[in-house]
């Protein structure tokens, strides 16, 4: 389908300047097209500062003829068939995407992430772990134990002795809440924000992110150090390792700092390295930054300050590491790295914010108005007990929006068409989320029923995709396809114009290409013999399946018996070679037998000619290809002959001559 684009790109391309007047410019058959939807949609692709009337004729002549199939396609109704719905609505969806988010918060938050990722922030934490469908006085009672450690910390207690005591976090028992630095994508979203937005030396109010209830001291923060790539040496020692593991560990390091002392360089020593995933590669690793590595090995790699720098041997919970500096950059500038923070917004739980804005936007712009004192009978339905939606007594409204009720019936019926597995111990949560949920599909689906007559760009693109996808559809029906199924049409138009398809004079040949001479001498002495067979050792002969008696090699023979030794000694090419097919065969004379040797760089290559062939048709299957291409032009340009027939065109020339006077 892109060709079909590409097709209507070019027949729509035309001068810079857009007339804004809704004269005709033509009628094809009953459709008119006027001067600014001509130009409206073709001036997109516009790649040419001037169009001259030749130029401006021809891309007219294509935009009809598009015009005329597209007709002929809604003709056949191909646009009621239920495929074609599926493809359109699939291309829809995703062509909608861009116009249901808020672009001023999305760009928000593209703006938002580039100051963060210009700054590392430095936090401790203490977690109380709550699930996200927690009933609400689980979550009372988590955020008042929560907040209650917040007063122990503001009333004098050491934010770390607090984390060790009372934080669920696993590793607050070693490390007090301390996570180090990072910066933006490396912590779940509401997390980040609460560690960027706290001032340094203060403690957060408790928030909440989908692990449970958090209080954040923002230890210290500064100016990101960019990104740094090393390359490593290392000796791995666990941190559970034995005495005599440790011992073992601390040898092979002495060992290897004993070799440098002596001169050895990295690059020679990296093959003891145990990380057998890098060692390989020189050592090297990915680019990372802040965050991303234990603290020990990136505050040495950081501290490297010129390329080719090796480190003292530094210490992790992996083992013992030396590192090289191989390279280190600063943060790139918000417009080198704008397609990337969009792609990582995309996947991070921020990119919800800009649809939230959206339906806040959508509710107030469409009156929205909910009595939620409705959803009270769903939290006592038993949803395990064959219940359906005709089961509900009662029909009251739970909200409002553009003026349409959704009612508890509405809702009942969504839970039913959603089967979501309601958990009856969190009853009143769940039926909260799926509440939640249902307003907001309706709010986006109202915005996205209103698509095209909002934005009238959107309006025409999708005109554009609809059209492309039902001249694809014709296209293959009429030319494409008929033209490769039609088998006895095919055979009927090769008999018409086979004459256009012609072998050249030709030689049936085989091509050698020998590793060297000795090669060469071998495959010629075998060539040449009337029973070459003999002059195989046995050990060749049990490569091959032979019968008793003379016996002429074949040409896989010979190649299956240079190449046992090494598979580089011979490549061969058999076929009918054409002047311009094989570069040897093109610098000799066509002559049958064995051509002369030629030599480059050592490598052998000679032709053993069998025959030369005189000029010829190509048979049908010979010239398939390029047959199939020819009775699709000539399918096309019937077709288009017809089409002229029943939609006749009329182009306004005075206003054509008025575009492109212009």
């Amino acid at each position: 389908m892109n060709s079909i684009f590409a097709l209507l790109a070019l027949a729509l391309m035309a001068s810079s300047t857009q007339k804004t007047n809704d004269e005709v410019l033509l009628t094809v058959g009953p459709e008119e097209v006027t001067v600014s939807e001509f130009q409206s949609v073709f001036q997109k692709n516009n790649n040419l500062e001037e169009v001259t009337a030749e130029e401006m004729e021809d891309y007219l002549d294509l935009f009809v003829k598009f015009k005329m199939k597209v007709l002929d396609a809604e003709e056949m109704q191909l646009d009621t068939a239920a495929s074609f719905q599926k493809e359109l609505a699939g291309y829809r969806k995703q062509l909608a995407r861009p116009y249901l988010t808020d672009k001023q918060a999305e760009e928000s938050l593209i703006t938002e992430a580039y100051n963060r990722m210009t700054q590392e922030v430095r936090a401790s934490h203490i977690l109380l772990l709550l699930d996200e469908n927690a009933l609400p006085k689980d979550t009372l009672e988590v955020y008042n134990k929560i907040n209650s450690l917040r007063s122990k910390i503001l009333n004098g207690e050491d934010f770390e002795s607090v984390a060790k005591s009372y934080s669920e976090d696993p590793s607050a028992k070693s490390n007090g809440g301390d996570l180090g630095y990072f910066s933006a994508f490396r912590m779940v979203y509401p997390f980040e924000t609460a560690a960027y937005n706290t001032k340094v030396g203060t403690v957060s109010k408790p928030f909440r992110t989908r692990f449970g209830y958090h209080i954040v001291n923002t230890t210290d923060k500064r100016s990101s150090r960019g990104e740094v790539k090393v390359a490593h040496i290392m000796i791995e020692q666990k941190s559970n390792a034995t005495e005599q593991e440790k011992k073992v560990a601390s040898d092979k390091l002495a060992q290897l700092l004993d070799f440098f002392k002596e001169g050895k360089s990295f690059d020679e020593l990296v093959r003891y390295s145990d990380d057998k995933g890098s060692s390989n590669q020189g050592g090297e690793l990915p680019w990372f930054s802040t965050g991303q590595m234990v603290s020990e090995f990136e505050e040495a790699a950081f501290a490297l300050e010129n390329k080719g720098d090796i480190s003292a041997p530094i210490q992790t919970i992996y083992g013992w590491h030396i590192l090289k500096l191989i390279d280190k950059k600063d943060v790139p500038t918000l417009e080198e790295t704008k397609a990337d923070i969009e792609r990582k917004i995309k996947r991070d739980s921020r990119a919800n914010k800009g649809r939230q804005v959206l339906i806040k936007k959508i509710k107030s712009d469409n009156q929205f108005r909910e009595y939620k004192s409705a959803l009270t009978p769903f939290y006592g339905i038993d949803f395990e007990d064959n219940w359906t939606a005709e089961s509900m007594s009662t029909n009251r409204v739970l909200f409002t929006l553009n003026r349409q009720k959704y009612t508890q019936s509405d809702f009942a019926h969504y839970i039913e068409r959603n089967k979501t597995p309601i958990d009856q111990t969190k009853i009143i949560s769940t039926i909260n989320q799926m509440y939640q949920d249902w307003v907001e599909k309706t709010c986006i689906n109202l915005e996205d029923s209103r698509l095209e007559e909002k934005y009238p760009e959107f309006a025409a693109l999708m005109q554009e995709y609809r059209d492309g996808i039902l001249l694809f559809d014709l296209m293959d029906q009429k030319v494409w396809g008929k033209a490769v199924q039609d088998s006895v049409g095919l055979k009927q138009y090769y008999e018409l114009t086979k004459d256009s398809y012609q072998w050249p004079e030709r030689v049936d040949a085989t091509v050698y290409t020998c590793l060297n001479q000795e090669v060469s001498n071998r495959v010629r002495k075998l060539l040449s013999s009337r029973s070459n067979v003999r002059l195989l050792s046995s050990k060749e002969l049990s490569l091959l399946s032979l019968g008793k008696g003379e016996y002429k090699l074949s040409v896989e023979d010979i190649l299956t018996v240079l190449n046992n030794e090494n598979p580089l000694n011979l490549q061969v090419e058999s076929a009918k070679f054409s002047n311009g097919d094989n570069e040897h065969l093109d610098t000799h004379l066509w002559e049958l037998g064995l051509t002369k040797n030629e030599f480059n760089e050592g490598v052998v290559t000679f032709a053993d000619i069998y025959e030369l062939l005189d000029p010829s048709i190509k048979t049908l299957e010979e010239a398939k290809g390029q047959v199939i291409s020819n009775y699709q032009a000539y399918l096309e340009s019937s077709w288009i002959k017809e089409l002229e027939l029943r939609y006749p065109v009329f182009i306004n020339q005075e206003v054509l001559n008025s575009i492109i006077s212009e």
